[in-house]
């Protein structure tokens, strides 16, 4: 699991413009990595993150925001009464810093787990999963949102009932995304396949990792079911989206 772990650090890390160590050095460290200025994944503009790890010091956080902020946010946070108010769970000083200075940004804050292979707990598929066909009718709409492997389970007509989808964040580690049409819920069927999106990442020898909104209780089940682990919290603010050339990659 240290391995597993690892890895995840050294991603966080270059998505920040900071070191490993960084996120566990204890205090608030800021960074403006010029990367921040572009695109990140599928295009999407990400001009503020903050991430904070479980297992760090308290109080400890890195926030990477974009150069032509990081005077502003500099002097805002000498301003902020409660350094831990800048910081995810709450964030809620950080939040109002992206909605006063990104007008057209959208702050969230996840929760971030990931599934290590010694703790991951398959979940058997109360309907069959298979991979989506290319010649499905919603191909199109899955390759515009996202660029890995997906899952279907259809139901009883051939309609698709509930699906994971892999985003590949990197070229180590891959995000899950699931959901699962209202007349098919509490079947167990976002366990299944998540489950399988999750057995494909382990055996393709990525790391897997889920974000749910903190408040979303019923998520935060389907990924601990499965032998994910809590990692740390993140608060994002994405601004647009530039999109990107909707090619499969190679391999998918």
């Amino acid at each position: 699991m240290i391995a597993t772990t690892a890895r995840l650090d050294q991603y966080w890390a270059d998505e920040l413009g900071c070191t490993p160590e960084d996120l566990h050095a204890g205090g608030v460290k800021i960074c403006a990595p010029r990367h921040r200025e572009g695109p990140r994944w599928m295009g999407w503009l990400v001009p503020l993150e903050c991430i904070a790890l479980e297992d760090a010091p308290p109080g400890t956080g890195v926030v990477s925001v974009t150069p032509y902020l990081e005077g502003t946010l500099r002097a805002f946070l000498p301003t902020v009464r409660e350094m831990a108010d800048c910081l995810p769970p709450d964030g809620k000083a950080l939040v109002r810093f992206a909605r006063d200075y990104l007008p057209t940004g959208y702050p969230k804050i996840h929760a971030i787990l990931v599934c290590h292979p010694e703790t991951f707990q398959p979940f058997p598929e109360t309907l069959p999963v298979e991979p989506l066909r290319h010649d499905d009718s919603q191909a199109d709409w899955f390759r515009y949102h996202f660029d890995g492997p997906i899952f279907a389970a259809r139901g009883e007509h051939g309609d698709v009932a509930s699906w994971a989808a892999i985003k590949c964040k990197s070229h180590h580690v891959w995000e899950m995304a699931v959901a699962t049409e209202p007349p098919y819920r509490n079947r167990g069927l976002a366990r299944s396949t998540v489950s399988r999106a999750t057995r494909a990442a382990l055996e393709a020898g990525k790391v897997p990792i889920y974000l749910h909104d903190v408040g979303n209780a019923a998520s935060a089940r389907v990924c601990r079911a499965l032998g994910y682990q809590f990692y740390g919290h993140e608060l994002t603010c994405e601004s647009g989206r530039i999109p990107p050339n909707t090619r499969r990659p190679a391999g998918f």
